[in-house]
């Protein structure tokens, strides 16, 4: 058994983060219900590249074995669908700005008093109120908000892009996930649900927390050269003979110590534990021979994607499943491997089923 075993979740989101917050709980056990417009469904259905089926890559990742109805909730009657639903339902999860939810005649708070135990979860880029409430937004943006682009390495004076979309991964979708799951087990105890206001900009910004507390005790950061972004010589990335790169973070003293052992066996000569040696020792062997004899320093290959999705840690911990264009990544939780292995729905596929069923109980 999963701890969500048996939890229904209705999703109205689309895109990413809201879909990849359902993903994490559809990993815990939940069944997920996706609510799509009929005119298209979810935008990240139609944004390449595409699986050999047509369908969205991204999309597919984080939607796989969800199941699809169709309603248009702008229509009474396919909003007196979802009300139906949510009779049924544990959590609702919404990603629309504020304020639109109350437009469609779906106000939360009024969500909340008629389905007392529903956990209701609003994702939005800046919150449900503040003086940007109402303002759009993307994941660059809220980086920017929060400090995190600032601290990073920079090319002709301007920060370089993330090459995640943190703030809709980890500020909204595993914040998301773990706030509906706490309140899950809060409502196990008082039998309420409640409405939970999820911003991006404020998950990014707890990820920030040690860093804005270093700033406010005096400490003026220096992009690109703290030690963990660049600073230290002994925590970074180096080119090997073959053209690939070996991510080295030997921290602390003992693995700096290992580090330079393992260079010094394997040339025969010592090497400083300075970059323009470093550099120069790590070019003279293939990057595997290096990850191979200095995995006891804390040496890891840089990956290329591709390599990702073939890597033996991950295929024996069964984080990635399936072959060729079907693999995919599960969430990191026990018995997450079948949905992911799953088709991703089509737009509206499971309506007949999921409303069908509801009239059965009725």
């Amino acid at each position: 058994m999963r701890s969500l075993d048996g939890v229904r979740v209705v999703d109205l989101t689309r895109l990413l983060p809201g879909p990849a917050c359902t993903w994490y709980l559809q990993g815990l056990g939940a069944e997920i219900i996706k609510v799509e417009d009929p005119q298209g469904g979810d935008w990240a259905r139609h944004m390449p590249p595409y699986t050999p089926q047509g369908v969205g890559a991204w999309f597919a990742s984080v939607n796989a074995g969800k199941q699809s109805v169709s309603l248009d909730l702008r229509r009474e009657e396919d909003r007196e669908r979802l009300l139906a639903l949510l009779a049924t339902a544990d959590v609702l999860v919404e990603g629309f700005r504020p304020g639109v939810m109350a437009r469609l005649g779906l106000d939360p708070a009024a969500l909340c008093a008629r389905f007392p135990r529903l956990v209701l979860a609003s994702i939005s880029g800046f919150g449900q109120d503040g003086p940007w409430r109402d303002a759009p937004g993307h994941d660059l943006g809220y980086s920017g908000l929060t400090g995190t682009l600032a601290l990073g390495a920079s090319h002709g004076g301007l920060p370089d892009l993330p090459a995640l979309q943190v703030a809709d991964l980890a500020g909204g979708a595993l914040t998301g996930a773990l706030a509906i799951a706490a309140a899950l087990f809060a409502r196990e105890r008082t039998g309420r649900g409640q409405w939970l206001d999820v911003s991006l900009t404020d998950g990014i910004l707890a990820l920030m927390a040690p860093n804005l507390a270093a700033t406010a005790v005096g400490a003026t950061p220096t992009p690109g050269e703290e030690p963990l972004t660049g600073g230290l010589p002994f925590y970074a990335l180096y080119r090997c003979q073959d053209g690939g790169i070996v991510a080295v973070a030997a921290l602390e003293p003992k693995f700096q110590d290992a580090l330079r052992q393992g260079l010094n066996d394997e040339l025969g000569a010592p090497v400083a534990l300075e970059r323009a040696a470093l550099t120069q020792a790590f070019a003279q062997r293939p990057r595997d021979h290096w990850v191979a004899c200095l995995g006891d320093a804390c040496v890891s290959p840089a990956l290329r994607p591709e390599e990702v999705l073939t890597h033996p840690l991950h295929r024996a911990r069964g984080m990635v499943v399936g072959e060729g264009s079907a693999a995919r990544v599960r969430p990191p939780f026990p018995g997450a491997e079948r949905e992911a292995l799953a088709a991703p729905p089509r737009p509206g596929e499971h309506t007949q089923a999921v409303f069908g069923a509801l009239e059965d109980e009725s």
